[in-house]
């Protein structure tokens, strides 16, 4: 069953009565979606909203009160649409309720009961920072998706109007502070370092290029640039002279813990089962990483570059080295029949991880292209180490040096892993399926990709792939089992940092980065790989025992990733009645 069919048959609204629940619930949706990007156009550009950019809200307690009434208005009215619901209501229709009622659940939480905003400093003004940065990879390129010179001008002029707004919006933003973390503090203020530095150099430079260093744009652009930069390293002073007095208040309660990945996430396991299952990856890991270094102790066969290609080139030359693999790893995925390569799949852009997020992302990682922008680019971001050699020496699974290393990652990151699933489910016609994300499939499809690809021969006879696959499912294990930990303060941030660096091999900064990332995501975030991935490879066994001889890893792959980014637990129901549909349409040809 090819994709564009699948769609086809998930936007279908069975009856007059469905198809009146179907547009409350796609208004509402709609409702959600454009009312926050009116009120907080950061989310409008983290979205590709247009119209936003040049904005910048100033945070207030009564804009606080007023958004959380909102967000309750909004359950109000979700509410009232599903008192209605009898048997006419459509599966599809009772599952989108249900991932609305997530989603405004996931935001009123993030103001009553995580409120990062009241005890992180650094938290507006790195989203202002990231927001910065989308707009600066979005600045628009004459002649390429209909953009024009005036085009290039407006995108500059709107990140020189939000510039010019950071000192008052973080001025307002530091009000907001009633409840400082020592911990959130010290994260936050290394990616304001980074976010400066970005600012005062990359910003500039490609401003000079491209507005003239004498025009007037440019000196606008100066301007509100040093006034931002300056508010940013008030800022970053305020933080390091006054963190070690703070308090480290992040932890939640145990019950919260589990709130969370029961009502915001709709995963399907308890904090202890997630520790289980976290503790089976790290084993099988640790196994499968001492079979193949037994082989190679008994074969001769080489372990690291020498395995996997040799050592990638460096400089310059290493991103267009990534490039080629990246290509290597679309034929192979398109060869071997694994899913369905859409033709107007867009392309992936490497960049090196900018500065200011280099502190809580110690390994590769992407941004998609944006759920409403016209490019249909993605980016993928590599940190460079000082040295390939020393890497390989000590086998890092953070760096890439050599191609099946890069293979493997890209397979996360790239296809058949985020940016295949992000492009697919960013195109879908439900509004709320388009707008909807799930850590949990996302991260677990991800991960069951660079395993798939493992199985299926894509390192050939070269251990080393495989060995980074054993060390990767290692460290998601860990992961899995230091969340809880730190999450609920069981376990201090050396503990976890200690413990995730004894399970992976990662250095102690990398281990320190992957806890911080931990830390300044939301609960349940990094839990998302092992259940995620084991939740799929349940439903894959599920989908061939009963679709049979109709069965194909391309089948299943081109279904799940119809259904957009959604919880597990909603798509796995409605796969399963929609191949029981396909089985009686069958069955009915047949008979006719």
């Amino acid at each position: 069953m090819r994709l564009a069919f699948v769609v086809a048959m998930l936007a279908a609204v069975p009856t007059s009565y469905a198809a009146s629940v179907h547009e409350k619930l796609v208004e509402l949706a709609r409702d959600t979606t454009y009312t926050a990007a009116a009120a907080h156009p950061l989310s409008a550009t983290s979205l590709g909203i247009p119209g936003f950019d040049g904005q910048l809200e100033i945070p207030t307690e009564a804009e606080r009160v007023r958004d959380i009434e909102q967000i309750r208005r909004w359950q109000a009215r979700l509410a009232a649409i599903t008192a209605g619901f009898d048997t006419k209501v459509s599966l599809m229709d009772r599952d989108d309720a249900k991932l609305l009622a997530t989603r405004l659940t996931t935001q009123l939480r993030e103001l009553l009961v995580y409120q990062r905003d009241r005890k992180d400093y650094s938290y507006s003004a790195n989203n202002v920072v990231h927001a910065l940065y989308t707009q600066f990879l979005a600045l628009p390129v004459a002649g390429r998706d209909g953009a024009t010179p005036e085009d290039l001008r407006k995108a500059w002029g709107d990140i020189s109007a939000r510039l010019s707004k950071v000192p008052a919006h973080l001025a307002a933003s530091r009000k907001m502070v009633t409840t400082p973390c020592r911990l959130y503090g010290v994260i936050g203020s290394k990616q304001l370092a980074g976010g400066i530095e970005m600012l005062k150099d990359a910003f500039a430079d490609a401003a000079s290029s491209q507005l003239g260093p004498k025009s007037v744009e440019y000196r606008r652009f100066l301007k509100a640039r040093d006034s931002a930069v300056a508010a940013l390293q008030d800022l970053e002073s305020y933080i390091d002279a006054h963190v070690a007095s703070w308090p480290d208040n992040y932890a939640l309660s145990p019950e919260t813990y589990e709130a969370a990945l029961r009502d915001e996430e709709l995963i399907p396991f308890s904090a202890g089962e997630i520790a289980q299952i976290g503790g089976d990856a790290l084993a099988h890991g640790w196994a499968e990483e001492l079979w193949l270094k037994s082989i190679s102790q008994q074969t001769g066969r080489a372990l690291g570059a020498d395995s996997g290609g040799g050592l990638a080139p460096s400089g310059a030359a290493l991103v267009g080295y990534y490039q080629e693999r990246m290509q290597e790893l679309g034929k192979f995925v398109t060869g071997h029949q694994i899913v369905t390569m859409p033709d107007w799949l867009g392309t992936m852009r490497v960049i090196e991880t900018p500065a200011f997020l280099q502190p809580v992302l110690p390994g590769a990682a992407m941004d998609p292209p944006r759920l409403f922008e016209r490019s249909s680019t993605g980016y993928y971001y590599i940190t460079p180490p000082p040295s390939l050699e020393e890497a390989a020496a000590r086998l890092d699974i953070n760096l890439a040096f050599d191609s099946d290393r890069i293979k493997f990652l890209a397979a996360h990151e790239a296809v058949p892993g985020h940016f295949l699933q992000t492009s697919i489910a960013r195109r879908h016609p439900n509004f709320i399926r388009k707008t909807a994300s799930s850590v949990a499939f996302d991260e677990g499809w991800a991960c069951y990709g660079q395993e798939m690809l493992v199985r299926l021969g894509l390192y050939g006879n070269n251990l080393d792939g495989r060995l980074m696959a054993a060390a990767w499912e290692r460290a998601d294990g860990a992961a899995a089992i230091a969340d809880f930990k730190i999450q609920t303060g069981e376990w201090s941030f050396q503990q976890t940092v200690d413990f995730f660096a004894a399970q992976t091999g990662f250095t102690p900064d990398l281990a320190e980065s992957t806890v911080s990332l931990m830390v300044a995501r939301r609960p349940g975030y990094v839990v998302a790989y092992v259940t995620g991935r084991r939740q799929i490879e349940n439903l894959m066994s599920e989908y061939m025992l009963r679709a049979a001889d109709r069965a194909s890893l391309r089948d299943f792959h081109d279904r799940i990733l119809s259904y957009g980014s959604i919880p597990l637990a909603v798509l796995g129901p409605e796969l399963l009645a929609e191949l029981n549909k396909s089985a009686d349409d069958v069955r009915a040809a047949a008979n006719y």
